[in-house]
């Protein structure tokens, strides 16, 4: 017994599925690790995680294909990239920089100016580099795991996900003076979870939706396959079969989950933001058209289940369009985010195609500031995509199209015909509330927020697993195509001339 436990806990996928529990459960707590103290747990948590990952990794772990690596590798040391240094006149005549080079020559009088990093400001392309270390981490620990681990991280998640949406439910109902805010001030009217902004809670339930919704249609009715009622079919079943579909255990779990699901949705309903409660309604008609008929993986309530599903989420929708009318608060920079955009886009056409250098952002914008925009400090661009063309420049648009055709790409191997097990329907879950996610980019910084990174990797890490049981179909097929792993008969070694003649013939 003794031998059992020593070689579970020296398993290194359990020491990878325990890590990544403490980094996700740690994640949001104190500030959504927008804090320099937080960040750095965050940041050494994810170095030893990936130092496991690489030294030890799981038996069976699923393999990369080299475009993903690519992908990933490029993803890490663009940062890395912008820190090399060039001679201060090549540098003063990269796209950007010749304003800046007037200043440092004007500031130096006769000194000579030595090398620079390609960034504007290095420490902030470190430090911006360093924040990719969680997510990349959690990415790579992730995709690691079999399917039940997954499972049952996807369950840790929502559980995350309901204690914020709980604590946010508290915060609205005890007034601004609540003890439950913390000491965040700035959201007294709306519900923030451990979140300094509404909007990125609103981020992290909008993402965890889709997600409680598909393990709520992959629980409603889950029965066995067809064949196990002795191959009778679906007419031939009795009325005892039907009836152990509704099983106190399957009620009791399509309950839990549907109770989840809810309290998420009431969660990301206080925080009344705008473009949170949008994508809510977005991921409710996502999800309706993705499960209505695949409840329990073969919805065994035919076309009536269908109906009565796609019922209930348009009834969803219809009683959520008057609180996005009326319970939302604007957003204060609605009506100058445009201006943003327009300075963003002024700045991104002189840097391009090298960028300003990632961290950047905010020292550059006071050179564009819009003019008839004044007050108000423009630290990020409200748009994800934007920021990162300043930043990153043409490799940020490379990395934007790449990771829209590897999305695309796997809802072809998610998406298929025939009963869809429990894994499948978090699949398509994440796959949603990735979607979600990436069109909120265009209207917020959720993914500038280190605990909403970790978690978008997490659940792009899920949406990109493979299980292990396509992984060895694959690798059956391909030894059928090249013909390895065929019985052949033994090869039968050549007689020697000199035995090949009869000793005893004539």
């Amino acid at each position: 017994m003794s031998d059992i436990k020593l070689n579970r806990a020296a398993d290194p996928g359990a020491v990878l599925f325990y890590g990544l529990i403490a980094l996700l459960t740690f994640a949001p707590l104190f500030w959504a690790g927008n804090r320099p103290l937080a960040l750095l747990v965050m940041e050494l948590a994810a170095l030893a995680l990936l130092v496991w990952r690489f030294w030890s990794p799981p038996a069976g772990g699923q393999r990369l294909f080299w475009p993903v690596w690519t992908f990933l590798a490029l993803l890490f040391l663009l940062p890395l990239g912008q820190l090399l240094l060039a001679p201060f006149d090549l540098w003063a005549n990269l796209p950007g920089r010749s304003f800046y080079a007037d200043a440092l020559r004007q500031a130096s009088g006769d000194v000579a100016l030595d090398w620079r990093a390609i960034s504007l400001i290095p420490t902030m392309t470190e430090a911006s580099g360093l924040a990719l270390l969680p997510p990349l981490a959690v990415f790579l620990a992730t995709i690691q795991l079999t399917t039940q681990q997954i499972v049952r991280l996807t369950l840790v998640f929502l559980g995350i996900a309901t204690v914020q949406a709980l604590l946010g439910l508290i915060q609205y109902g005890d007034g601004p003076d609540s003890v439950f805010r913390f000491g965040n001030t700035l959201m007294g009217d709306s519900a923030s979870g451990t979140y300094i902004n509404r909007n990125h809670l609103a981020g992290l339930l909008e993402m965890a939706l889709p997600v409680g919704l598909a393990l709520l249609a992959a629980t409603v009715g889950q029965g066995r396959p067809s064949h196990a009622s002795g191959g009778r079919g679906r007419r031939g079943r009795t009325f005892r079969q039907w009836l152990a579909r509704f099983s106190v255990a399957r009620l009791n779990q399509a309950a839990l989950f549907g109770a989840v699901a809810l309290a998420i949705l009431l969660g990301l309903i206080f925080t009344r933001s705008r473009a949170g409660v949008i994508m809510a309604m977005l991921g409710i008609l996502l999800c309706t058209l993705t499960f209505s008929y695949r409840l329990g993986g073969r919805n065994v309530y035919g076309l009536i289940g269908t109906f009565t599903a796609t019922g209930i989420g348009l009834a969803g929708l219809i009683g959520l369009a008057p609180v996005l009318s009326r319970f939302t608060l604007q957003d204060p920079l609605e009506d100058g985010r445009w201006k943003i955009f327009d300075a963003t886009v002024q700045a991104i056409g002189e840097f391009f195609p090298l960028g300003s250098g990632v961290g950047t952002f905010e020292s550059v914008m006071r050179r564009f500031h819009p003019a008839d925009f004044p007050g108000v400090t423009i630290t990020r661009a409200h748009n994800d995509y934007l920021e990162w063309l300043l930043e990153l420049g043409l490799m940020a648009a490379v990395l934007i199209a790449v990771w829209l055709l590897f999305y695309v790409r796997q809802w072809e191997r998610v998406w298929k015909r025939g009963e869809w097990m429990q894994f499948r329907f978090v699949q398509a879950g994440a796959g949603i509330a990735l979607l979600l996610m990436m069109l909120h980019s265009l209207m917020d910084f959720n993914l500038r927020i280190p605990a909403n990174a970790v978690f978008t990797a997490f659940l792009a890490a899920v949406f990109f697993h493979r299980p292990l049981e396509e992984e060895q179909r694959r690798s059956s097929r391909r030894r059928e195509e090249t013909g390895e792993g065929e019985s052949r008969p033994p090869s039968v070694p050549p007689i020697p001339p000199e035995n090949q003649a009869n000793p005893f013939a004539g």
